[in-house]
This record gives C-alpha cells, structure tokens and sequence, in this order.
C-alpha cells in the first residue's frame, strides 16, 4: 500500500480507521468470498465486524476460519438485516463506516481509494461503481455513477449502489443511525436523510465493489415488501409527493445529466452496451437492477 500524499500525511499521519459491517445469515455459498474480499485489501487501520443472525448452514463453520482477524463476530438471533447492521455499527470505532452483505465482494484497493477520497476531499459520503455479477462470480452487469444530484436521488432519477457506497461515522450518528424498522429499504432511507441533512456527496470513478444477484437475494425476492417501505419512506421524508410536476423535473434532468456525463467521459461505448447487458441478464434469468429499488 502506497503511503497518504504529502498534503494529507502532514495532518494525519495514520490511515484512517474504516469500519465494515456483515450482516449474514445462511449464506454459507458466498460468504468466504465476502470476508476474504474485506481481509484481502491489506487496508491497514480496518476494523471488521461479522454480524451472523444465527445461521443453520456451514456459515459459522467458515466465520471461525477468520476469527483471528475479525474485531468481533456472533451468531445470535437478531431482528434482521438492519438491526445486524446498527448493532455492529454501535460497536464500530472507525471514523469511515460501510457495510457489505454476505454474498457481496470488494474489488482490490478498495478500502485504500475510499480512505483517501475521503481525507482529501472531506466529503461525508464517498462512492463508486459496482460490478452486478452471478452465483458463479461472473460478470453480467456494470453500474456507472455520476456526480451526486441530492433532487435525482430523493427522486428517483439518481441511485446508489450500497456495497459501493460509504460515509463518515460523524454523518451516520447525525442523523440517528440506521432505522431497524425498515427491513429491505434501510439502506436507501438512510442514504435520504443524509441528503436531507446536507451531507457532502463525492463520486469516485471507479469500481468498489460488486453486487451479487442471485435467486436467494433480497432485492429479487421481496419486491412487495419493499415497495411497500419505499412508499413509507417517500410520504416521511420527501417535501413534494413522488408522482408530482416538482419530482418528475428532478428524475428527467438528473437522467439527462447523467447520460451527457457519460458521453463528455468517453462512455458512449458503455451506454450501447448496457441494453444488451440488461437483456442478456433477464434472459438468463438474473435480475438486474438497482438493490434498493427506489428507480
């Protein structure tokens, strides 16, 4: 690992500790690709934490292979996904906070580029792109961003890709935490009040993370349920209603922002490829999208 930049090492000489979170439970298939993809970014100043809601398949088995390097781990009954994720986070003493489920992996150098955006940029919120891959980890989608439009988000013209998203400790404890009562939308209702609080957004244009999609998943399985909470969400948080003149300005332009961003990057390649891609997927039977479904 490279040392911090001049600029940054004459405020800080340490990396800054990063925090990562895995919720798990029965998901013994992926879940050593996960914790291998966290301990295999050498990131000096990490601090892990596995958070099993008390597995009946071999995934205990694999989580004591590493216990040796994790800051803590459990297997318990918890109250799902969310609730694993904000008890983790209460234990976490880094000043970088992520989560990353367990059948999601990390690209190479990932914790190292988010450290550095982070310091030099002093942004509460730092992300990427994300690969959308298969059971056999292999590629069958890409999620490009852009730079961050607070109106497309809350709007649905812009998303985040969680596994490729992280934010400061200091925004996290401002707005409260994460909202256990949310059970499939607890990402995306936290990502709303940081912007809702004014969180400072920075994009990094590369790939963090990638996106497991598979039959078992979340996002493929509980489409109704999460509908349900995005609506909840929308009618708690959003100033104007979702289906009115005010969103549907903020959803066109931010789509058209994004796809002129695009194209000044040299990207026209990649916006030809993505119907195919998106094709492709579906006829094998992969869902492609976004995890939180708030498009």
């Amino acid at each position: 690992m490279r040392p911090l930049s001049r600029s940054v090492e004459d405020e800080d000489t340490a990396w800054p500790r990063i925090s990562i979170v895995t919720p798990s439970y029965n998901q013994g298939q992926f879940i050593e690709d996960t914790i291998c993809s966290v301990l295999g970014q050498h990131y000096p100043n990490l601090e892990y934490i596995v958070m099993d809601g008390g597995s009946t398949d071999n995934s205990v088995e694999i989580i004591r292979r590493y216990e040796q390097r994790l800051a803590f781990w459990t297997s318990e009954k918890d109250g799902g996904a969310a609730d694993a994720i904000a008890k983790g986070f209460s234990r976490a003493t880094g000043s970088i906070l992520g989560y990353l489920n367990s059948d999601d992996t990390y690209k190479p150098d990932a914790l190292e580029a988010v450290a550095e955006t982070m310091l030099h940029s002093r942004a509460d919120v730092v992300y990427g792109n994300t690969y959308w891959i298969n059971s056999n980890g292999e590629k069958i989608g890409e999620r490009r961003q852009t730079p961050f439009v607070p109106s497309g988000y809350l709007y649905g013209g812009f998303d985040l890709q969680q596994p490729a998203t992280f934010w400061s400790k200091a925004i996290y404890e401002k707005v409260g935490g994460m909202d256990p009562s949310y059970r499939f939308a607890f990402d995306t209702e936290m990502f709303v009040r940081f912007v809702r609080e004014g969180a400072k957004f920075k994009y990094l244009h590369r790939a963090l993370a990638n996106f497991r999609i598979h039959p078992q998943s979340k996002s493929s399985t509980q489409l109704v349920q999460c509908a349900v909470e995005l609506q909840r969400l929308r009618s708690l948080h959003l100033p104007h209603s979702f289906d009115s003149f005010h969103a549907q300005c903020a959803r066109n332009y931010t789509r058209f922002r994004r796809t002129l961003w695009y194209l000044l990057q040299g990207d026209l390649w990649w916006l030809a490829q993505r119907i195919p891609d998106r094709l492709k997927a579906r006829h094998s039977g992969e869902i492609v999208g976004p995890r939180s479904k708030w498009m």
